[in-house]
């Protein structure tokens, strides 16, 4: 079972359509769609760094059947689940008209150490990342084909806090993978799809986990196996 029909499993049916949006980051584009997740429960999506798929996962059943039961928030979800269905069919797009040569078959390859899409994806640490992961948003609404290719960083990047006596101290967050926006990509027969990679004279196999960008796929090389 894929990630989104696990989660869809968990929600009540009239809320079903939250683990499409929760697994695509189209959601955090603007502000009525952030509302979408944010009003849910308020303590648990500060608590959670704004991370949709652990949002859903953590508010307790009886908050989420009080939702599924509120006419306004249903109306707001069949919107907004409306204008994705819509965007993500749109074939009048800038691309199609300017550059028809470029095909889901023979689409851009965009390689980047580092993409900032979101804080629930912290594997980003500045300026660099932010801009490559402006260009994927840029790419999907323009309707380019594109396919991203990065790095899984298991810490991403570090976190600050001020001590009882005032001094700025830095600690690392382990990214749980499982519990994010991303999908691990299996072959058909439902095993981890994974590359070998050459590295220092040493063969090192990753995994690979999907982000949705709009349009754009986000690939991601996971080097955190037991083999």
């Amino acid at each position: 079972m894929n990630p989104i029909t696990h989660l869809k499993a968990k929600l009540p049916s009239p809320l079903r359509r939250l683990a499409d949006l929760a697994y695509n980051y189209w959601w955090s584009w603007t502000p009525e769609r952030i509302s979408l997740f944010s009003t849910i429960e308020p303590t648990i999506w500060q608590n959670c760094h704004h991370n949709t798929v652990a949002l859903l996962e953590s508010v307790a059943h009886e908050r989420l059947s009080q939702i599924a039961e509120d006419p306004q928030y249903l109306k707001r979800l069949q919107i907004l689940a409306h204008q994705f269905d819509l965007y993500m069919r749109d074939q009048a797009t800038w691309a199609n008209h300017v550059a028809p040569h470029l095909t889901q078959e023979d689409p851009v390859a965009y390689f980047c150490l580092e993409y900032g899409l979101h804080e629930s994806l912290p594997i980003y640490c500045g300026g660099l990342g932010v801009l490559a992961g402006d260009y994927l948003k840029s790419a999907s609404d323009l309707g380019v084909p594109t396919v991203g290719v990065g790095l899984l960083y298991k810490q991403g990047y570090v976190r600050q806090h001020l001590n009882r006596s005032g001094w700025q101290e830095d600690f690392y967050r382990d990214n749980d993978f499982e519990h994010m926006p991303l999908e691990l990509v299996r072959d058909e027969y439902g095993q981890p799809v994974t590359v070998k990679v050459m590295v220092r004279q040493r063969t090192v196999r990753v995994q690979v986990w999907k982000a949705r960008v709009g349009r754009v796929d986000l690939y991601l090389l996971d080097a955190d196996r037991s083999d």
